[in-house]
């Protein structure tokens, strides 16, 4: 099966996305762009995709230094693409800010990682030396140095800091990146539940609602959450990974000038005051709700990292999930005569989402694809 598709023949193809989250929302609004008749189905608000409950993060560096498994078969290109796709952040935020009343909050001050005890500083060693296989700059500084870049932070005995990571308002960009597609021609379509696929001769030529209407294009593309569409035997599985998460209102303080990030705690602070703290890691669950001893565990680690924190209650918690597929890398090509895919997203689907967007252009109107691009086919084994 070829793994490309020519639709720059047909003046105003006709393309259904399925799924309304980082992946979805931008690819919708690329592809309106240029000149598609695009409609974004998705079955619930904005406030319930993995998008509006992520942090936002932009951390390519500390991605591919301290999460990334080096012995995976495409740890190369996953950390050549978390590269590639932050550096597309820089003229996406000027672009999408335009279509937002409220700041994006994008920057890329760097991500701190504290070094706060004797396991944090063996791994440490670790991390640099990953940092450097993977063309990532990652600086060691000294405890007064810590200090000095975040006063608020504890007595760290030390930290890593990532000078080009950074984070956006992920709640602005959701509603900035459904502005932008409807601005640029996009039909939003709210309460859309996707039942399957329709096929006719081996292509899939549209959709089936869960209400019993029906909806044919040229090209369907499923931009899947954690559970969206895996009953259809195109789709490979994504599983659910579920993170609580809390939010504490600093106003009329800024909060901390970088993203801190530790081995099993971040927060961030956000346009407004809105600190976020997150996230717990919870593979195979697939429910939103909190419970409060993870809650509290969020809130104790938090306090660990910035003691101020300890006096203060959480504004906000809330959950969402990630969307994980088998070999816990992205999914991103042609899946069928008809059918793209963008999914498994997983912890980067906002940092991705330039790269997503591009590379299912580059399918759509057959545009030549990296090796890197083409390692995240649907074809691959391992999914």
């Amino acid at each position: 099966m070829s793994d490309r598709f020519n639709l720059a023949d047909n003046n105003t193809p006709r393309i259904l996305v399925v799924g309304g989250g980082a992946a979805g929302l931008s690819c919708a609004w690329r592809l309106a762009g240029e000149g598609c008749a695009v409609t974004l189905l998705d079955r619930g608000p904005v406030e319930s995709s993995a998008l509006w409950a992520s942090g936002g993060m932009l951390a390519a560096g500390f991605e591919a230094s301290v999460e990334l498994d080096p012995r995976h078969p495409l740890a190369g290109a996953f950390a050549a693409a978390l590269h590639e796709a932050a550096d597309q952040w820089s003229d996406w935020a000027d672009q999408l800010q335009r279509h937002s009343p409220t700041p994006l909050g994008y920057e890329r001050r760097g991500v701190l990682s504290p070094l706060l005890t004797d396991l944090d500083e063996a791994r440490a060693e670790t991390v640099v030396v990953q940092a450097a296989r993977f063309g990532v700059t990652a600086a060691r500084t000294p405890a007064h140095e810590a200090r000095r870049l975040e006063p608020s932070l504890n007595a760290a005995r030390g930290a890593i800091l990532f000078p080009g990571d950074g984070q956006l308002d992920n709640r602005a960009l959701a509603r900035a990146l459904r502005r932008a597609f409807e601005a640029a021609g996009g039909r939003f379509e709210g309460g859309a539940e996707v039942a399957g696929f329709r096929r006719a001769r081996g292509r899939v030529t549209g959709v089936q609602l869960a209400d019993g209407r029906t909806i044919d294009a040229d090209l369907v593309l499923a931009a899947p959450g954690a559970a969206l569409l895996g009953r259809e035997r195109e789709m490979p599985p994504m599983r659910p990974v579920k993170g609580q998460m809390l939010a504490f209102d600093l106003s009329p303080a800024p909060g901390p000038d970088h993203v801190i990030r530790g081995f099993d705690i971040y927060l961030a602070a956000k346009p407004g005051g809105r600190l976020i703290v997150g996230a717990t890691v919870e593979p195979g669950v697939d429910d939103l709700k909190t419970d409060d001893e993870a809650l509290q565990g969020l809130h104790r680690r938090a306090s660990a990292v910035l003691p101020d924190l300890a006096a203060l209650s959480p504004v906000e918690a809330w959950a969402g999930l990630r969307p994980a597929s088998g070999d816990a890398m992205p999914v991103i090509g042609v899946a069928a005569p008809g059918l793209i895919i963008a999914g498994g997203g997983f912890r980067n689907g906002v940092l991705l989402a330039p790269l997503v967007a591009e590379m299912v252009c580059a399918l759509v109107f057959n545009r030549p694809l990296s090796h890197m691009m083409s390692a995240f086919s649907p074809q691959r084994d391992g999914l």
